[in-house]
């Protein structure tokens, strides 16, 4: 055998790898809130912040904005995005818009969420100059321009003591300028600001004369001479107690003819016409035509959605109930009165106004149960009330006045009762909505008999349906949908034993005012009270 071979080691090279990661930790589950955020109103968005507002604050244009935005707007000696030639002073007059506050600490409840919070001062400031982009130099293309910082366009911003909204005013005012310099009579506008500018008596009423004919020719004249420096003009005008009547109806007639177009009602709020409008409808007495007008343009800005809570918030609501329950005005100032409170208490703000405001249901229902009263007059303040109606304290308002009683009156005894009756049906039906007071005082006053007669002779529509609700809610017997008449007949005041024809229409909920079955004397448009042109 031989020797012992020697032992050989391999040496193996180990590698160490790391250990794997940790799996990451599963997300947490997502709250699951009634609403989103991108689901909030435009109204409840600051238009600077981009944010729910938790301190709005109203202008003297007409615009909402946040207190903290405003304020910053101050300090940069800006004006607010879209509030073309308000003063960026901290001593401007701004309004707390304490309904639209509430709406919004309402709404962010209802969808789990806390009240908004107001931002910081430097978080406005910075909304502020990120709202506000920074202005071209003239003969200079977009492309030429050098990015600079947020810092020094503030700065050169305001040294140059222009905002955006400023020059954006300007660049409208050229291209409409333009527009109308290419018609017969371009210069309108322009002379009637010069006019109001020199203050010479004469030529304001010649120009505002000149302007109102103006108005009165084409919707692209209209929409032309609707530019921030008229508009301003205008608003002096009506503002200035040392002009003539004829000059301040004129102008009104002016501003008037140019809410006809919906492309001017906007910018007719913003350039701050709604407080003239109601100072001159609130002195009605010294000023007929112009008030008349005046009532006239409310009723034209009122049929914008965004304008309602605005014009309503500058307090155009107390003058123009005035001048509808009033017999001493010209019957046109009335029904435009009337049509503007109607659009404007389309929205819940102004509902509550009017439930709030005192003597206005028994002002109302006056008014509605006076068969003397023109009837437009009355089928408007009809109209109002089932507006007011819709809320919660606009009924109680309403019942606390007699409403119930009222309008089983009309229903009952009226001379035109036929041409009433779908209004006072949709007031007693919303009055019967979730109020057990209703069913005491419709018992009361008697209410079952002309629903009765209503819901069995009535032409088939909505307020037909409201009058079987209402009923059924009356007698204590729910809301049953589909189904005749047959257990009404016990009732102590139906003396109809002849039974009830069956429905087989399932009955759905409406609207209270709706148009679903007008009657053959109304026309179907907003403006059936209304000439195209103010003469």
């Amino acid at each position: 055998m031989g020797a012992a071979r020697a032992r050989r080691w391999k040496l193996l090279s180990f590698h160490s790898k790391p250990p794997p990661p940790p799996p990451p930790p599963p997300p947490a589950p997502a709250l699951s809130l009634p609403g989103k955020e991108e689901d909030v109103p435009r109204e409840f968005l600051c238009p600077i912040l981009g944010a729910p507002m938790a301190d709005p604050v109203i202008l003297s244009s007409g615009r909402t904005y946040e207190r903290a935005c405003v304020r910053a707007c101050a300090e940069l000696s800006v004006s607010p995005p879209g509030a073309e030639g308000e003063p960026p002073s901290p001593g401007g007059v701004v309004i707390p818009n304490d309904a639209l506050r509430a709406a919004i600490r309402t709404w962010r409840a209802r969808s789990g969420r806390t009240p908004p919070a107001a931002p910081s001062a430097a978080a406005a400031r910075e909304a502020v100059l990120r709202a506000v982009p920074t202005p071209r130099p003239p003969g200079r293309s977009s492309s030429n321009l050098s990015c600079s910082s947020r810092a020094s366009a503030a700065s050169t911003w305001s040294s140059s003591s222009r905002s955006s909204s400023d020059i954006t005013a300007v660049e409208l005012d050229t291209v409409r300028a333009k527009e109308v310099a290419k018609e017969p009579e371009g210069e309108v506008g322009e002379a009637a600001v010069k006019a109001v500018e020199s203050g010479e008596e004469w030529e304001v009423e010649a120009a505002m004369a000149a302007l109102r004919q103006a108005t009165r020719e084409s919707a692209p004249r209209r929409r032309a001479l609707c530019v921030p420096r008229l508009l301003a003009a205008l608003r002096r005008v009506l503002l200035s107690a040392r002009h003539s009547n004829a000059a301040r109806a004129d102008a009104a007639a002016a501003l008037a003819n140019l809410s006809l177009e919906p492309e001017n009602r906007v910018s007719i709020v913003r350039a701050g016409a709604v407080p003239a409008l109601i100072e001159v409808v609130g002195s009605g007495a010294g000023a007929t035509e112009a008030c008349e007008h005046a009532a006239g343009a409310l009723f034209g800005l009122a049929l914008h959605e965004g304008n309602r809570a605005a014009i309503g918030v500058l307090g155009a609501v107390p003058p123009l109930l005035a001048l509808l329950t009033t017999g001493g005005h010209a019957p046109r100032a009335r029904r435009d009165a009337g049509m503007a409170l109607y659009h404007l208490s389309l929205a819940a703000v102004n509902q509550s106004k009017l439930a709030r405001a005192p003597g206005a249901a028994k002002n109302l229902f006056s008014i509605a149960s006076d068969s003397t009263e023109p009837l437009p007059v009355r089928r408007l303040a009809l109209m109002v009330i089932c507006n007011v109606a819709a809320c919660v304290e606009g009924r109680t308002a309403l019942m606390d006045a007699g409403a119930v009683a009222t309008f089983t009156a009309i229903l009952s005894e009226d001379p035109h009762r036929s041409e009433l009756e779908e209004w006072c049906v949709a007031a007693l039906y919303d009055m019967s909505m979730g109020s057990p007071r209703f069913r005491g005082l419709a018992r009361a006053a008697g209410a079952d008999r002309p629903l009765i007669l209503i819901a069995e002779q009535a032409e088939p529509g909505a307020h037909k349906d409201m009058a079987r609700k209402a009923l059924r809610a009356m007698l204590g017997l729910g809301d049953i949908n589909g189904g005749g008449l047959h257990d009404f007949s016990n009732s102590e005041r139906n003396d109809d034993d002849s039974g009830t024809m069956a429905s087989s229409v399932p009955v759905r909920r409406r609207r209270a005012a709706s148009w679903g079955a007008p009657p053959a004397s109304k026309l179907q448009n907003s403006h059936h009270w209304r000439s195209v042109y103010i003469d």
